[in-house]
């Protein structure tokens, strides 16, 4: 009888290959001791071990790989949808819906720096965290959000109650329980402009994969935030156009009927009489009243004048701030009696000058001084206007002093808006345009100062 022989696996060997029949194994066990039967099974069992390793492999780069594109798809599909609109609060709040579902996370918000203090303020908030009735704050460089906001550098904290960088005012003010965070940098032009950040995960731990898809949002939100604030600066600018046209229209209105109309009102009325004595061959009578005349017509023309240099004081361009001061101030002096006007001038300049600013800064100071001499010459009762200039060093300080009624500058200000007046307005944009701070210092019966003090390093004009 014939047997089959069967070559016996090495017992170095790694790997057994399977005999291509049930029988031929079966044979082949038949001749086979106890060692190599486990030496075979031990070898088989590593190479399932090594396919199912092959396998586990193939499907997480497989996952991987699906994730990724899903991603991608999820960047672009923002991009698009961020790029629709132009309106910042309906930019930052659909970009952080796409995020809060995409990541699935409890919480997202977003923060942009103030300037110049650079604390991080929220702009849009969701999930429990919006219920807040006030918006969330984080000093400069506290916090996960401070960190991420001073070096640019993405974080991932899946512990935040350990981490020490936590900052938890906000769980104390709000009773939400931080357990973990990723936060992203804004960006705009390489400037870190805010952060964007999520918080407790819902499945799991944040990743790796969750930061980089987080940061190549924050990419497109960056872009999308810059050119929504463009358009609301562009916007803001408009308006501020409009409004300084309207204030200077509603201004030369007033100033017309108070001043040179009713003075060539007063001209008809003698044209008339005169007209009427010499009618009657009165002609002393109208003589005199021809020189009456003469002067309305000269106050009238002066006051034009006087006008068309408040709309635009060539001076003012071509021999600066001081000269186009001393021009105003002798020509509202012609138009005033009682009370006196003064200009005083201070500097630690060689030449004992103020120095010259950029054209934009000394339009907003002359425009700043004028409104206030105009306003107290209207409303303080004052004997004495001072205006008065000093220079020291890099600092400019103007200020306007009367010595006329006053007023409660508080309660001013609290019922200003209901007003319908645009002046504390406009000394707010006009002092920002110089790059200065402001205060306003008046009591009932003891007068007014308006001081403004601008860094000249900010205005000098460019050589």
């Amino acid at each position: 009888m014939t047997t089959t022989q069967v070559k016996k696996p090495p017992v170095e060997s790694k790997k057994a290959s399977f005999p291509e029949k049930d029988g031929v194994l079966k044979e082949a066990f038949r001749h086979w001791d106890q060692a190599q039967l486990i030496e075979y099974a031990v070898s088989t069992t590593q190479a399932l071990l090594d396919e199912q390793e092959v396998v586990k492999n193939l499907t997480k780069r497989y996952d991987s790989t699906q994730s990724w594109a899903l991603g991608l798809a999820l960047v672009e599909e923002i991009g698009q949808n961020l790029s629709s609109t132009l309106n910042l609060k309906e930019v930052l709040t659909r970009l952080l819906s796409r995020v809060y579902n995409a990541i699935n996370v409890e919480d997202g918000s977003i923060l942009l720096i103030e300037e110049p203090s650079g604390d991080l303020a929220t702009q849009v908030v969701l999930g429990s965290l919006s219920k807040s009735s006030k918006p969330f704050r984080v000093p400069k460089g506290h916090g996960i959000a401070g960190e991420v906001a001073a070096t640019g550098v993405p974080i991932i904290v899946n512990n935040a109650k350990d981490d020490t960088r936590h900052f938890t005012q906000i769980d104390q003010d709000t009773g939400f329980q931080t357990k973990s965070i990723l936060c992203v940098p804004l960006f705009n032009h390489q400037k870190i402009i805010g952060v964007l950040e999520v918080f407790n995960k819902k499945n799991g731990s944040f990743t790796q994969h969750d930061q980089l898809l987080l940061t190549s949002i924050a990419n497109y939100a960056g872009i999308a935030i810059e050119n929504a604030q463009l358009h609301e600066s562009v916007v803001e600018e408009r308006n501020l156009v409009i409004r300084a046209q309207e204030e200077v229209s509603h201004k030369l209105q007033r100033d017309l009927h108070d001043g040179p109309t009713q003075l060539v009102a007063a001209l008809q009325m003698n044209i008339d009489f005169c007209r009427q004595a010499l009618k009657h061959n009165r002609v002393k009578l109208a003589e005199t009243e021809l020189e009456n005349m003469l002067e309305l017509a000269q106050r009238a023309s002066h006051q034009m004048r006087t006008l068309l240099f408040e709309l635009r004081p060539l001076v003012l361009e071509t021999k600066g701030l001081i000269a186009a001061l001393s021009m105003y101030l002798e020509r509202r002096q012609e138009e005033e009696s009682e009370t006196r006007l003064h200009l005083i001038c201070n500097s630690d300049q060689p030449d004992d000058q103020i120095s010259r600013m950029k054209a934009k800064v000394e339009a907003a100071l002359f425009a700043i001084i004028q409104e206030a001499v105009n306003n107290a010459l209207k409303h303080a009762v004052a004997d004495n206007i001072t205006v008065r200039l000093e220079q020291k060093g890099d600092q400019l300080a103007v200020a306007i002093v009367d010595d006329g009624v006053g007023f409660d500058v508080h309660s001013i200000a609290a019922n200003y808006e209901d007003r319908g007046s645009y002046g504390m307005v406009n000394l707010r944009e006009r002092v920002a345009v110089a790059h200065g701070d402001y205060f306003i210092n008046s009591t009932p019966s003891e007068g007014t100062e308006i001081q403004v003090n601008v860094p000249l390093s900010a205005v000098l004009p460019e050589e």
